[in-house]
């Protein structure tokens, strides 16, 4: 029987927290420790501004869970996001080593995958990650793992996604400081994508977007691969901001009336902003309880105030899929989550927005303690949790094994990150 592996995934949010550990065998994956969420400090738009207070919210969110658990954390997978994320796509050509008689084997996607990251970009900025989208082996297209085959060229399309080196080194001094080692930053979209779509979903091209507090990372897949990226610098926490404002209530006040509001979850077709005919339970919603002027407001002066940002929210994701040139090529619509797709009627103004498909997308693929990890909001810390344990299923090497030389760490830790993304 194989050795249980620890893998420990932190979503770092604008507005939460979240740590989640789990102890992945061959055949499944069992978390055994959640943080559930600690508020978030020092971390504006995804960015840290205070590497004091953001040391102490991870540190809260980690003992919380390193408690349940029953273990000590030494390396972590964590989500990064804000809007310094870029994304463009990349093309790579080898020669097929002759000694292997033109059999393809795994120094050569290595090779052709590092040929792929040979793409000019400014000094300021580091790749996350090179994810291959679709190999071509003398011509052939579309195939997805070459090993084995023979061949004497060997060509790659990849999805690179990168940041800035500034927000990357600011984030990792963080969680370092915690003494907990990085084994691997993860794009917020990547952990969220992991953890909530299907397979199906990416094969026939679907948007995937993860609505924090602070930003929305969005991530669309065709043909079963990551093909453009991006990150909106306007989240959840907006929508509170407008409340806020058009009732005159405080910040806190203005969440809890925007949670009560959506635990309701209007059926996705009800109208209730227009049409005369709304049901009589529609008419006011209660708010006496939140210390306001009033004891009650109309629910359509609470629905314009939230779909106003609705609207602009997924008009730029419609203006990201036109530069992306894949208008009309995501047949599956988009799946909405983190902590903002709960928001009411955020599926209604989608799909008059955006003319496709919309669900909600909970994480899913993992057992164990997950009662306080089943909604939206978790999606990111599962889905980090997630595409550690490709590594362990797949008998990666990482980076906390110090057995062997840093070269043949790094490439067979490159060789895995290839493998996670193949099907």
């Amino acid at each position: 029987m194989p050795k249980e592996r620890i893998i420990t995934g932190i979503d770092i949010g604008s507005t939460k927290i979240a740590t989640t550990i789990a102890a992945v065998s061959d055949n499944k994956i069992s978390v055994i420790g959640v943080s559930g969420s600690v508020a978030s400090k020092g971390i504006n738009k995804g960015n840290v501004v205070d590497i004091d207070a953001a040391v102490e919210a991870i540190s809260s969110s980690l003992e919380r869970a390193e408690r349940m658990a029953g273990v000590s954390v030494s390396s972590a997978f964590v989500t990064i996001n804000g809007s310094h994320i870029e994304t463009q796509n990349s093309h790579g050509v080898v020669a097929v080593s002759p000694h292997t008689n033109s059999e393809i084997v795994t120094e050569d996607v290595v090779r052709v995958t590092e040929a792929a990251q040979a793409v000019s970009i400014p000094s300021s900025r580091e790749i996350i990650h090179v994810i291959p989208r679709d190999f071509i082996v003398n011509g052939q297209e579309g195939i997805k793992d070459p090993v084995g085959m023979s061949g004497i060229r060997l060509e790659v399309e990849t999805n690179i996604i990168h940041g800035s080196s500034t927000a990357i080194r600011n984030l990792t001094k963080c969680v370092q400081q915690v003494g907990v080692n990085v084994d691997e930053l993860v794009y917020t979209g990547i952990a969220s994508a992991e953890a909530v779509l299907t397979d199906t979903e990416k094969e026939l091209g679907v948007i995937m977007l993860d609505i924090g507090g602070g930003t929305s990372s969005l991530i669309c897949f065709l043909e079963g691969s990551p093909i453009y990226s991006a990150v909106l610098p306007v989240g959840a926490r907006h929508i509170t901001n407008d409340l806020a404002i058009g009732l005159r209530a405080r910040l806190e006040d203005a969440e809890k009336i925007k949670i009560k509001l959506s635990a309701e979850r209007p059926e996705p077709g009800a109208s209730v902003v227009s049409g005369n005919k709304a049901p009589r339970q529609q008419e006011d919603f209660e708010v006496a309880e939140f210390g306001l002027e009033m004891e009650s407001v109309p629910r359509r002066l609470l629905y314009e105030i939230i779909d106003a940002r609705l609207n602009e929210i997924f008009s730029l994701i419609a203006l990201e899929v036109k530069k992306a040139n894949l208008t009309g090529k995501l047949p599956a619509g988009i799946v909405l989550t983190g902590g903002g797709a709960l928001t009411s009627g955020i599926e209604r103004v989608a799909k008059n927005v955006l003319k496709m498909p919309v669900r909600i997308g909970t994480p899913k693929g993992v057992t164990g303690l997950i009662d306080e990890i089943q909604g939206p909001a978790f999606a990111s810390t599962v889905g980090a949790v997630l595409y550690g344990s490709s590594f362990v299923k797949a008998g990666g090497v990482l980076p906390f094994e110090k057995t062997q030389g840093n070269i043949i760490v790094k490439v067979t830790k490159l060789f895995e990150k290839i493998r996670s993304f193949l099907p």
